[in-house]
Order: C-alpha cells, then sequence, then structure tokens
C-alpha cells in the first residue's frame, strides 16, 4: 500500500511540474558596441492580430519598465489601428511625438506542440526507521524497496515569441531574443511572463538602469 502511494505521488508530481508554465529566453544577442547609455523612454508595440492582446501586451510592458524606472509608453494610444501606419515615416512621426529614445517590438513567431518520451526509472523508497546509523544502515541495505516509474510521452505547448529593441537615433538594433512559454494557461500569462523576462535581461545587458 505505502508503496502504490509512493508511485501516485511520484506520477503526480511528474504532472504537476509537466502542467506548470515557464517563460525563457531560449536565444538572446545585445549590440556589444553599444556606447548610448541607459534608455529614458521606450515605446512599445506589440504586433498581434487580437487587439485585446495588443493593448494587455504593451501595458504590461509599460508597467514593467516604469517599475524598473524608465519611462515607457504604449503605442496603441497613439496608433489604435496599426494598419493605418504601414509608413516608415508615419511610424517616425509617433516616435517623436511620444520622445522616445528606443523602440521595442514584440511579434508571435511559432506556436508547436513538442511531444518529448520520458524513460522509465527505478527509485528505491526504504522504510522509516529510528535506529542509529549502523543499524539504519543494515536496514535499509536489507529492505529497500525498487519503484518503477513507467516511461511515458509527455505533450508540451510552446509559444515562441520574438522582441527586438532599436535604438531611435542610429535606427539599429540593439537588443533581440526568442523566448519560448511551456504549456501555458493563458495569453496573459505569457505576456507577463515575457515582461519580465526581457525586460530583466535588457537591465542586465546595461540599457536599462
Amino acid at each position: 500500500m505505502k508503496m502504490m502511494y509512493r508511485v501516485l505521488g511520484l506520477l503526480l508530481l511528474t504532472f504537476t511540474l509537466q502542467s506548470c508554465s515557464s517563460t525563457k529566453l531560449v536565444t538572446r544577442w545585445a549590440d556589444p558596441d553599444w556606447n548610448g547609455g541607459h534608455l529614458h523612454k521606450v515605446l512599445v508595440i506589440g504586433l498581434f492580430k487580437d487587439d485585446l492582446m495588443r493593448r494587455h501586451f504593451e501595458d504590461e510592458f509599460v508597467t514593467e519598465l516604469i517599475a524598473k524606472g524608465r519611462q515607457a509608453e504604449a503605442s496603441y494610444v497613439l496608433m489604435p489601428d496599426l494598419q493605418k501606419y504601414k509608413d516608415e515615416k508615419q511610424l517616425k512621426a509617433v516616435v517623436e511625438k511620444t520622445g522616445a529614445d528606443a523602440v521595442l517590438i514584440t511579434s508571435l513567431k511559432d506556436i508547436e506542440n513538442r511531444k518529448t518520451y520520458v524513460p522509465p526509472r527505478v527509485e528505491y523508497a526504504p522504510s522509516p526507521t529510528m535506529w542509529g546509523a549502523y543499524g539504519y544502515y543494515g536496514y535499509y541495505m536489507q529492505t529497500m524497496t525498487p519503484v518503477y516509474t513507467p516511461g511515458y510521452t509527455r505533450s508540451n505547448k510552446v509559444v515562441q515569441l520574438e522582441t527586438r529593441v532599436f535604438a531611435v537615433k542610429n535606427k539599429k538594433m540593439i537588443w533581440a531574443g526568442i523566448t519560448e512559454s511551456f504549456n501555458p494557461s493563458s495569453s496573459g500569462e505569457v505576456i507577463r511572463e515575457l515582461a519580465a523576462t526581457v525586460v530583466s535581461d535588457m537591465k542586465k545587458s546595461g540599457f536599462i538602469q
């Protein structure tokens, strides 16, 4: 009976870890020659077809940047319909109006289902005892019970987003990264983790004080 409970516990732990969402940078680049100092204000643009998602994304990034002591502005305030701002001159006019010295642009790169095989494993579960070290060692060696966990195929939903940051003064890209979010429960969860991950790396890279 104890062995059965232990097996169930291991399986529940496995499924719990599998269902937890996490976002990480899988690829990132920062301009090694950047000498423009810390960014002061960032214009945030989310290239998403869903307007609600775009607004949520931009607001989340603005909040994260402000929390780090930077100024930031969501593009939807000045460009409610991105389809009407396809010309470079139009975007330039908006950037100048905001006074931003950097533009952050994020787009959806891919959504895929990845299947990975987790091989079976054997663990040993000794029975608990209150004996001393020598007694415990002998008892353990004689009574430890193998617990077999069968192999299984794990399916993960992976959302890839690409973020690029451009300096306004020279129009060059100064930071770029691709993030992967595993098994997200909602788009809001992905956006929150994305903003925290990207802004944190920008800070480490020296673009944010």
